[in-house]
């Protein structure tokens, strides 16, 4: 099992740090457990950390005033979440949401501002780490303003598939119909009926909640 200080070396914010400094930084955080459905975060709260997974997945989400959720993105062993917090006094912008069993590494802002101004490094890869969140949210705005539900779907499945042993396109997340419907801003029955007809043109394979691609999905539906 990974160390927190391979997982620290791992992280994108980290990985321009040498031995001796990932050990420094190693000591200064914590290690939380949060059990599965556990609300890591709350959109709208002020606090003062930021986390990285060491095992298990969280999903971000935003709800919009008639309480409907939407995920940005499921997160995994290595990510991180909840860094702006740490660079700013806002509240949180998201929600954090245990997939499964979670255990993460916690670092506070009063470490972590210690590390800014000792380490350029780490600085350097904040302002690469944002620009990249940046890209990511103008992608999702794009998608939503200009892509149909369809679009907005095959898009969702052609970023998530990736290559198993066979060489086969699989998305390994699990999803129900209701999570795609949140990723894409669409009504369940929707996507329900959109894979139900991939599934009968053999474009996907759908079972036990994962999603395989079968052969080039088609421009539109």
């Amino acid at each position: 099992m990974a160390t927190d200080i391979d997982i620290l070396r791992n992280n994108d914010l980290f990985s321009e740090l040498n031995d001796e400094e990932l050990t420094a930084l190693a000591k200064l955080t914590q290690t939380r457990t949060f059990l599965k459905n556990s609300l890591i975060l709350c959109e709208g709260d002020t606090s003062n950390a930021m986390y990285i997974i060491q095992k298990g997945k969280v999903n971000i989400t935003v709800t919009n005033e008639d309480g409907k959720e939407m995920i940005l993105s499921t997160l995994q062993a290595g990510d991180n979440f909840g860094e702006l917090s740490l660079l700013d006094e806002a509240p949180r912008s998201a929600n954090a949401v245990a997939l499964e069993k979670c255990e993460l590494i916690v670092l506070h802002k009063a470490e972590f501002v210690q590390l800014l101004t000792q380490n350029s490094a780490i600085a350097l890869a904040i302002i690469r780490y944002l620009c990249e969140r940046v890209r990511f949210l103008t992608s999702l705005a794009h998608g939503l303003a200009l892509l149909d539900v369809y679009g907005r779907l095959v898009k969702l499945i052609q970023s998530l598939a990736e290559p198993n042993q066979e060489g086969q396109l699989v998305v390994a997340i699990p999803l129900t119909h209701k999570d795609i419907a949140m990723r894409v801003g669409s009504s369940r029955e929707m996507i329900s009926r959109i894979l139900s007809e991939l599934e009968k043109g053999g474009y996907v394979s759908c079972e036990n909640k994962h999603i395989k691609i079968n052969k080039k999905l088609p421009s539109a539906w």
